[in-house]
């Protein structure tokens, strides 16, 4: 049965009912700090994910200071705040857990004074979105010569493919990408008269994340043959399997009248192959993929040394039917391709003694890693690597090594 208990104190009448006792006569109680806010603020205006950073605030009065905070985040960060230090508002950041779902949480606070007493608790629920994919970086782009070494990183430990977007002044740059940090390197589209620029990387994760910058500057010097010497450049000096590399030969000044390239074998290891129809007379030109037995050889530009050769009817024995590979060949060779390559102008004249320039470019096909270093083979009848003025004179170049050109090899991986 409840009971009625009147009391009078002061003159005032106060009606309880229930068992619960009141102490009068002694000091009324104390109340202790009350939290008056609890939210968490994202660090996305799209709202809270994982392994993302957050901050939970809490605002709190009444009760003596100086105070502690606890705040227990329900499981979606650790570790939990305690005993903290505190003045009103309290703010800490904490990195919200990895989750591979959408999932909500409950978070608790409570405030405690100098007096040892503790407020309300306050409960906070929000929810937390799967933990999104984190964006690589390009940490570092270094310059020396012509390679550019690119660093990346990735905070989910993705595998990062770095990509060459752009090159500026004349540059060029293989392979087109790689995975992860590695090197770039770089070469003139001219060769000969070198190139200034900067290159463009982008790091893609492969799962939406992307990160783009800017190479300082690169400087290709040109490239000068010396005197009387031939060589074979390629014009990117790595590369993959599934490239194509286009090689250019030229002379450095002659030693002596030159009109007629009889013949050049250009050898080359085993793993590399001569690319069907990309055989062309000159400079590489842009839009011209090389000559066929067929094409109107009137539309071909004539540039390099033949400019000065000056043919007036054009051209003979520059078709691929006339590129014949050679199958044995001598030491050191032994084991190598070679194809000989000629071209005849009609209707030109002599270039004189000290005339330099390109003779011709084609491309070169890879099937296997490695190091493939380009050579001419020696003179001989047969192969012949020499040339003749319009006398019929035969003249060697006085080095056909290849080896007066820095960049006379390709490195496949």
């Amino acid at each position: 049965m409840r009971k009625l208990v009147a009391l009078a104190a002061l003159g005032l009448g106060i009606l309880f009912t229930g068992c619960d006792t009141l102490n009068v006569g002694g000091d009324l109680p104390t109340f202790g700090p009350q939290i008056t806010s609890f939210t968490v603020t994202p660090a996305d205006p799209a709202g809270l994910f994982g392994n993302e950073n957050a901050t939970f605030t809490v605002a709190f009065q009444n009760g003596t200071g100086p105070y502690t905070i606890d705040i227990d985040f329900g499981g979606a960060a650790v570790p939990n705040v305690s005993d903290a230090p505190a003045t009103s508002p309290f703010s800490t950041t904490v990195t919200l857990v990895d989750l591979a779902a959408a999932q909500s949480f409950t978070a608790t606070a409570v405030v405690t004074d100098s007096t040892g007493i503790a407020g309300r608790a306050s409960t906070l629920t929000f929810n937390v979105g799967a933990t999104r994919n984190a964006a690589p970086s390009i940490d570092s782009i270094t310059v020396a010569a012509n390679v550019v070494t690119v660093t990346v990183s990735d905070p989910d430990g993705d595998t990062v493919t770095v990509t060459l977007d752009s090159a500026t002044g004349g540059l060029q740059g293989t392979p087109a990408n790689r995975s992860g940090s590695g090197d770039f390197t770089f070469s003139a589209s001219d060769v000969f008269a070198g190139a200034t620029g900067t290159a463009t990387f982008t790091a893609d994760d492969g799962n939406g994340g992307t990160d783009t910058d800017t190479s300082g500057t690169i400087t290709i010097a040109p490239l000068v043959l010396p005197n009387d010497a031939l060589g074979a450049i390629p014009l990117a000096t790595s590369a993959t399997t599934s490239d194509t590399v286009k090689i250019v030969v030229a002379t450095g000044p002659v030693a002596n009248p030159f009109q007629f390239m009889t013949g050049v074998s250009v050898v080359f290891p085993t793993g590399c192959d001569y690319a069907g129809n990309s055989y062309d007379y000159g400079a590489p030109v842009a839009g011209d993929p090389g000559l066929n037995p067929v094409e109107d050889k009137d539309q071909e530009t004539v540039d390099g040394i033949w400019s000065t050769v000056n043919p007036a009817a054009g051209f003979l024995g520059v078709g691929d039917n006339l590129l014949v590979p050679d199958t044995a060949l001598p030491a050191p060779f032994t084991g190598s391709s070679a194809i000989d390559f000629n071209i005849t102008p009609l209707g030109g004249s002599d270039a004189p003694a000290g005339t330099a320039g390109i003779l011709f470019n084609f491309n070169l096909e890879f099937s296997a890693a490695g190091s493939y270093k380009l050579d001419f083979l020696l003179f001989d009848e047969v192969n012949r690597t020499y040339y003749q003025d319009g006398s019929q004179a035969v003249f060697q170049w006085g080095d056909i090594s290849n080896n007066a050109v820095t960049q006379n090899t390709v490195t496949v991986s």
